[in-house]
């Protein structure tokens, strides 16, 4: 596979631009774990995951965007699972078969997708309506998430 500097060309000082994902192509799993790791003043998950989330829902190989898992060998014990669980819930939820590299992630505790912290009445909010997988993962987030990139995107979410 090859790096994402190779799709961009040169890049900032930082790594590929997050505002710029778009540029990179359709978005793979194994792409994550590089693309998450650029400092992005909107948190470390949200444009990778949500990029990928959009080319998901566009793409005609869903099963090839997760065949490959993603490798990630830094400190933070949220990336892989948060990861997993996006996965694991487009994959579910297209009835595409869920790659057993999925199922190995799980956060150490429970924690919300983006950043919030887990705690009070919206984590409670987000938690009776996250997709079941979550629970597996101990990732949260709110179901319409998945919708990122199709028509449905911008309706109310309730």
């Amino acid at each position: 596979m090859p790096a994402i500097d190779e799709f961009l060309g040169s890049p900032p000082a930082e790594g590929v631009d997050p505002f710029q994902l778009w540029r990179v192509g359709t978005l793979s799993a194994v792409m994550l774990p590089e693309l998450i790791a650029v400092p992005d003043p909107r948190g470390r998950y949200r444009a990778p995951l949500l990029q990928f989330i959009a080319d998901w829902n566009r793409a005609d190989n869903r099963g090839g965007l997760i065949a490959q898992a993603p490798v990630y060998d830094g400190g933070d014990p949220v990336l892989m699972p948060a990861i997993a669980v996006v996965v694991h819930a487009l994959a579910e939820r297209a009835g595409v078969p869920v790659p057993e590299w999925v199922l190995q992630h799980r956060a150490a505790k429970d924690v919300m997708l983006f950043g919030w912290p887990f705690d009070g009445a919206y984590a409670r909010w987000v938690r009776l309506r996250s997709p079941a997988v979550c629970a597996h993962h101990r990732v949260w987030f709110h179901p319409r998430t998945l919708d990122k990139g199709t028509p449905d995107w911008w309706l109310p979410w309730d």
